[in-house]
């Protein structure tokens, strides 16, 4: 008896060193994309994006492009408002069509709307904090502050450690769920 239990804590502890590495690599793998969109001049990607306002939910097929100062989200789907162009500059946003300004309302009590979700989210992965990594699926995930009662939970690909999900969260109900492809930065 006295032997298992001995081999068994040898075998926990020839293991813990493996668990510190992986621990470290989620760390890295958050501090290699926070970097790589830190000093990007121009960011590129692709978002499908579900936005719950708590009554009324909606689809979109994002367009979002960064060029160092601005970050500019296009609609490519639904049809009927395709090409409609919403800009974030240093705090202020403008949401466009034909030179007509447009309303877009919160999905959220904080203020998030589906058109600022993707300039947030590239401020979060910049400067937010960062509440905890962990591994999910093959994945790294990240939880991130982005208000005071708002998270934003990113899924990165293992090995890229580019982001392929996404989803905001305040007070316990989540308003905008993205899927994220094409990925391009320079």
């Amino acid at each position: 008896m006295r032997k298992a239990i001995v081999s068994a804590l040898m075998m926990t502890l020839l293991l813990l060193p493996g668990c510190g590495e992986r621990e470290e690599r989620l760390q890295e793998g958050f501090d290699a994309l926070r970097k790589a969109v830190t000093a990007a001049q121009s960011i590129r990607f692709q978002a499908e994006m579900t936005a719950d306002d708590g009554e009324n939910v909606a689809q979109y097929t994002l367009d979002v492009s960064y060029d160092g100062q601005q970050t500019t989200v296009e609609i490519l789907a639904p049809a009927l408002i395709a090409g409609v162009k919403a800009t974030a500059l240093r705090g202020e946003s403008t949401i466009s069509y034909d030179g007509v300004i447009l309303g877009a309302g919160p999905v959220d009590n904080e203020g998030l709307t589906a058109m600022s979700a993707m300039p947030v989210m590239l401020d979060a992965i910049a400067s937010a904090y960062v509440e905890l990594l962990w591994w999910e699926e093959g994945s790294i995930a990240a939880r991130l502050y982005v208000g005071e009662r708002s998270v934003l939970t990113l899924w990165l690909d293992r090995d890229t450690c580019l982001p392929v999900a996404g989803e905001f969260a305040a007070d316990g109900r989540t308003s905008v769920t993205c899927r994220f492809t094409g990925w391009e930065m320079g």
